[in-house]
Formats: C-alpha cells, structure tokens, sequence
C-alpha cells in the first residue's frame, strides 16, 4: 500500500527484511510468498525470492541508518501485513517483530494500532473485492 514510496536501498532491505520474517515461525505459508509477490509489484521490482543470505541484524541496522521516520512505519505496517496475511499473526512472529520496532523507535501503541489498521485495512479490501466481483 505505501511501499512504493521506498527509496530503492529500502526496497531491497525490506524485501530480504521479507525474507527473514517469513522464516520466523519456520513454515513458509503460500499466502506469504502470494503477499511478497504483491509487494514486489508495488514496488516495481521483479517478483523474487528474498536473500536471506544477509544476517537479519545487518538489514534492521541499515534501515535504522538509512530510512526516515516515515519509511520505518511504512516497513513495520507492511511487516505486520505480511505476517497476518495468512490470517494469523502468532507469538514467534510477535517476537521477530519486537526488537525490530524497538530499534526503529516505534512504541507499543503505535504497534497495536499498525495491528489494528491492518485487520481493517484488510477487511476493507476484501469487502470491496466481494462487490467487485458480484
């Protein structure tokens, strides 16, 4: 939804940051890899596999360096999106997320409500699909 406005160093780092998440519970979910594919799209990037060959820390640590405020909670929104793509987002992906939002400066409460607008966002579009398609 927003990740279009990346520059393109965060686009890659996202995108292995992609990588890394999906691993978290250890079960790569069809929905995920059909969620990196959109996030491809949107980025205007070729749809491919994330390298995950980077350490996890390395990728987090350029985007602190490098991203501003507003790319962060782009990044973060779109983790949580990913992660609850495939309608659950349990505690070891929980637990991915925590020092990565620690690390960008994101508190609590604005990490419920990303969880929050994504569960709504999602709603939205899925009920704006329904009417498309009757």
């Amino acid at each position: 939804m927003f990740l279009n406005q990346l520059n393109e160093s965060n686009k890659e780092r996202f995108l292995n940051l992609c990588g890394h998440a999906i691993m978290a519970d250890n079960v790569v979910e069809p929905e995920e890899m059909e969620y990196l594919a959109l996030c491809c799209y949107e980025m205007e990037i070729p749809n491919q596999l994330p390298d995950i060959s980077e350490p996890l820390d390395k990728i987090v640590d350029g985007i602190v360096k490098d991203a501003t405020a507003y790319e962060k909670k782009i990044i973060s929104f779109e983790l949580i999106r990913l992660f609850k793509y495939d309608g659950s987002y349990d505690d070891e992906e929980k637990a991915f997320m925590k020092p990565i939002l620690e690390k960008f400066g994101i508190d609590t409460e604005t990490h419920n409500q990303m969880e929050d607008m994504a569960d709504k966002y999602t709603k939205i579009y899925n009920d704006i699909c329904d009417l498309l398609s009757k």
